[in-house]
């Protein structure tokens, strides 16, 4: 039972990970896209990632409140940092970026190729639209990390530690999106940087879904091990042959 609860929550941490990626990609380059229909459609495909990390969270609470009964200390341990680490920056998400992304959605160009106006542009930068969206990404990937790598009590304190300077993230990241915005008008989003980061994005994405999926197996063929030589350890008696019959020890 134990296998299959880390191999559930292992694959929901890398998948929901996964989603964030691509929700921050796209969140990030919505302002450089060059029409408004392609605007609105990315706002959309952003709609929709976000919308299908909400089923995700909703199944990983469905999955905490099924196995309390199993291991009641797995299941508050794991249920502070989903709260912590996924549903904080979710509800920051919910109040800011939501709404603006929804207005973008919902943008309605006179002509299909129209170029986005500087106004649009700046609209799709704008703090409160972006940085929630990557702060989501960065404690997901700690959430994912902490899932797929289970470290004991002894490594809590740095486990801590690293949670500290994740939280102190918004204040960087406010202050790269204020400039960023600032500047949007200078970059159309041709350069070398942007198709560098692209190529990065979609190798770095591969990396995590192959390396979470094999990490995750070979604890879980670990813990099947585990489970097996423990409850061969705990057999309560065994049974040998003797001259006048069997004798139990």
């Amino acid at each position: 039972m134990s296998q299959q609860i880390y191999v559930i929550n292992a694959a929901l941490a890398v998948l929901l990970l996964l989603l964030a990626l691509c929700a921050g990609f796209m969140t990030g380059s919505l302002a450089f896209r060059k029409t408004g229909e392609s605007l609105r459609h990315g706002a959309i495909a952003t709609l929709s990632l976000l919308g299908a990390m909400s089923l995700i969270s909703i199944g990983k609470v469905t999955m905490l409140i099924a196995t309390y009964s199993y291991r009641s200390w797995f299941v508050l341990d794991s249920a502070l940092l989903f709260l912590t680490l996924i549903m904080a920056p979710t509800a920051a998400i919910a109040v800011f970026s939501l709404p603006r992304l929804l207005q973008l959605a919902k943008l309605q160009p006179r002509l299909t190729e129209s170029a986005v106006s500087r106004t649009k542009r700046r609209a799709a930068s704008e703090v409160k639209l972006v940085v929630p969206i990557q702060v989501l990404v960065i404690e997901a990937l700690l959430y994912a990390a902490i899932n797929v790598f289970p470290l004991g009590m002894a490594h809590r304190k740095q486990v801590l530690i690293i949670g500290l300077f994740v939280l102190m993230s918004p204040a960087v990241l406010i202050w790269r999106q204020s400039i960023r915005r600032r500047r949007i008008h200078r970059d159309d989003g041709t350069s070398a940087v942007h198709y560098i980061k692209r190529i990065v994005f979609i190798t770095m994405a591969f990396m995590l879904l192959a390396f979470g999926i094999i990490h995750t197996m070979n604890n879980a063929k670990t813990l099947s091990d585990d489970g097996a030589a423990e409850r061969n350890d705990k057999l309560p008696f065994s049974i040998t042959l003797s001259p006048v019959g069997y004798r139990s020890k």
